[in-house]
């Protein structure tokens, strides 16, 4: 990744003291963000027209909040905890930001993972910075590793998401983590394609992610399409995509499961059936 796409040096970085970590989720299991704030800067984000979000000045990308004490919070949580847990890292930030590889929030949460092994892990990411961690991560049981593309098309994929890796740089992590037999997966969302969908685009597209060797795949098509800038639309036109229909969704899912694909990944190995559900956001 070049300087010019790095966002460190145009961030704020202040430091808080959550009183938790985990976060109940609407979709069962909890969700655990390591930091508040992102920089990546994708032009889709969904995070910055979220409620909770509406009442905050700061501009979205121009800040990320330290979660300091986070790893203590999450072990002492982990450890009150009767049944074994599913938790989703992340929903609103990425855990391997630029600010990561600094102060390393989301390492020390992978170490209380590694104490409660029986809880189930799911982390989701565009940035390399996940392979500092893949010697911990191999030695986790139950953690599944994601990477979230929204183009197939490299080009394309940099001008909407400026500061995080081209795809075909992302599925390369992917293949090099699979490599290392950490369970993988992939979420194309959301999912731009040609406008209109060439002939074989599509098995052209479940190719590259196949030879990732990422376990399961998916998608899904653009939320908040009321909150995206006009500019953001010219800019898919201007380079022959569009966000993909629900129909066209629909397609790439029927084809990926054609070639065993699954639409969730399942890092749990045994248990009662309501533990075999994995938990992801989609």
């Amino acid at each position: 990744m070049s300087d010019r796409r790095k966002p460190e040096h145009t961030v704020r970085i202040s430091h808080i003291r959550p009183k938790s970590v985990l976060n109940r989720s609407g979709m069962g299991g909890f969700t655990l963000n390591p930091y508040v704030g992102c920089p990546v800067g994708c032009a889709y984000c969904y995070v910055p027209h979220m409620a909770h979000k509406q009442s905050e000045q700061r501009p979205w990308g121009s800040y990320v909040d330290v979660k300091e004490g986070a790893a203590e919070l999450l072990e002492q949580r982990l450890s009150r905890m009767r049944q074994p847990a599913r938790v989703f890292m992340s929903t609103a930030t990425d855990p391997y930001q630029p600010a990561e590889e600094k102060f390393r929030i989301t390492r020390s949460m992978l170490e209380v993972f590694a104490r409660h092994p029986q809880h189930s892990l799911f982390i989701l990411t565009k940035q390399p910075l996940v392979e500092r961690d893949a010697d911990l991560l191999a030695r986790l049981p139950r953690v599944g590793v994601g990477m979230s593309i929204s183009s197939i098309d490299d080009r394309v994929a940099q001008l909407i998401e400026p500061w995080a890796p081209v795809t075909s740089e992302r599925l390369a992590i992917i293949k090099r983590l699979s490599g290392a037999g950490i369970a993988t997966y992939v979420l194309w969302a959301p999912a731009i394609v040609p406008a209109p969908l060439p002939e074989g685009f599509v098995g052209e597209a479940l190719d590259a992610i196949e030879r990732s060797g990422a376990r399961a795949l998916s998608l899904d098509s653009l939320n908040y399409r009321s909150s995206q800038s006009a500019g953001f639309t010219r800019r898919l036109i201007r380079e022959g995509h569009a966000p993909a229909t629900p129909d066209q969704v629909g397609r790439i899912e029927r084809a990926a499961r054609e070639r065993g694909l699954a639409g969730r990944i399942d890092i749990l190995e045994s248990g009662p059936p309501e533990e075999m559900e994995p938990l992801l956001p989609f």
